[in-house]
């Protein structure tokens, strides 16, 4: 098949997005279909691999992605080509594939848009969920059918109106290097104590991961158990803040950040860590914690969507329904328990082969099938390649954008010590979760 994969960026960005789709063209190659990566910008400075086609485009500040309403000539006549088109972005990209495309459409949900929106526009969450209720199915309308990689951002999917069939097709990894890293290293080479528990955190330092709270909860982990580290890997906009608050808590010679490191050199890190833990509520299926538990880490995390279809609290990790106090627990829980955290590592990384690329690629290349024999597409009351703004079903967004919006008061988080009194007051533990 010829198949066009559409997003909105792609390497040198390093995000989840970028590797799933790098991920499925290395698969799909090797299996001997015809892969093409549209996308936009400047070509990576390593020089790009055979089949990305780039449209030059505006950058959106330093973010890795770019800003454009139209593909080059060239790009246009290629995607027309396409047999498959799948597309990763709900912008510049699902319409990019429904303007010039001529086969059926694809589009993978990877983002909770949702509370990303909450996130980085100062707006009340009530607010960015009614903007979401317009523009989630607005868009997705352009495709043929949506992927979701789990079930519960599927029913996300569906409470803010998304019309479209949706499919459940989970994440995959290259498990391979995780439970065999090329170059392990140790807690010492890390200015880390050999005799310490290391929790890591891998991803974005960006405002939507709740980076801050994490390190609230670390900072009561840590003084009640005292010997416990917390890795960072990874960069952004949050980092000198980050490391100011670790300051302010007394925990700078604890928390450690590596910067960015390339894909293959995670595994490397992660062979010296003990245990996985997240503060993030935005993730859809998070590819980092697939990794973690290949690497035969347990995972201490919020109960959240995405989470939740991929950790077993109790099993392969701790899960809390009160990150704001549990957290903490869960982290002190991993801790104190070498035998209970090894039973539950050896779990994460059994339950982890589901998740194996090729069991990904492999669904995804029977969906291909299905709309090469179905062709949706053709039974559009719009078809692909006519594409047209519909401008009286965004009205409602254009009213809504256009009323004076009373900001939401943000959540004020106590001292540390409040905090930690709550905590050792007692924590919720309904069921077996914390």
């Amino acid at each position: 098949m010829r198949i066009g994969m559409v997003t909105a960026c792609y390497k040198p960005v390093v995000n989840g997005v970028t590797r799933m789709i790098s991920l499925y063209k290395q698969q799909l190659e090797a299996l001997g279909h015809d892969v093409t990566v549209f996308t936009l910008g400047e070509p990576d400075p390593a020089g790009d691999e055979p089949g990305v086609v780039r449209s030059p485009a505006i950058p959106a500040g330093n973010t890795g992605y770019y800003i454009s309403m139209r593909y080059t000539r060239e790009a246009q006549e290629l995607l027309a080509e396409m047999e498959i088109i799948h597309c990763h972005h709900l912008f510049m990209s699902v319409e990019m594939a429904h303007r010039y495309g001529r086969c059926p459409v694809v589009y993978t949900n990877h983002t909770r848009y949702d509370l990303y929106t909450g996130a980085y526009i100062p707006i009340p969450q009530p607010t960015a969920d009614a903007i979401m209720r317009q523009i989630w199915p607005e868009f997705t309308d352009l495709a043929d059918v949506i992927v979701t990689p789990s079930a519960s951002v599927r029913q996300i999917m569906l409470d803010f109106g998304v019309r479209q069939p949706i499919q459940v097709i989970e994440n995959g990894v290259d498990l391979r290097p995780f439970r065999h890293p090329a170059a392990p290293l140790s807690k010492s080479e890390m200015g880390v104590p050999e005799t310490a528990v290391l929790f890591v955190y891998v991803g974005r330092l960006s405002p939507e991961k709740n980076l801050p709270l994490l390190l609230e909860q670390f900072a009561i982990a840590h003084d009640i158990v005292p010997d416990i580290h917390l890795l960072l890997i990874g960069q952004g906009t949050v980092q000198a803040a980050l490391q100011q608050q670790a300051a302010e808590f007394g925990i700078a010679n604890q928390v450690h950040f590596t910067g960015s490191l390339t894909y293959a050199d995670i595994p490397n890190y992660l062979a010296a860590a003990d245990a996985f833990v997240t503060a993030s509520v935005t993730e859809v299926h998070p590819l980092t914690i697939i990794e973690a538990m290949g690497a035969g880490l347990p995972v201490a995390a919020p109960v959240a969507p995405g989470i939740i279809d991929t950790v077993q609290s109790q099993r392969s990790g701790l899960l809390t329904h009160y990150p704001e106090q549990g957290l903490a627990a869960a982290m002190v829980g991993l801790a104190v328990d070498a035998s209970r955290r090894q039973m539950m590592g050896t779990a994460a990384a059994a339950d982890s082969e589901r998740f194996d690329i090729s069991h990904t690629v492999a669904k995804t290349v029977e969906l291909y099938k299905w709309l090469r024999v179905t062709r949706p597409d053709l039974k559009r009351q719009k078809a692909h390649g006519r594409w047209t703004r519909n401008r009286e079903r965004l009205q409602p967004l254009l009213d809504q954008l256009s009323n004076v919006l009373k900001p939401q008061e943000k959540r004020e988080t106590g001292p540390l010590g409040t905090i930690k009194e709550k905590m050792t007051n007692g924590v919720n533990r309904t069921n077996g979760e914390w």
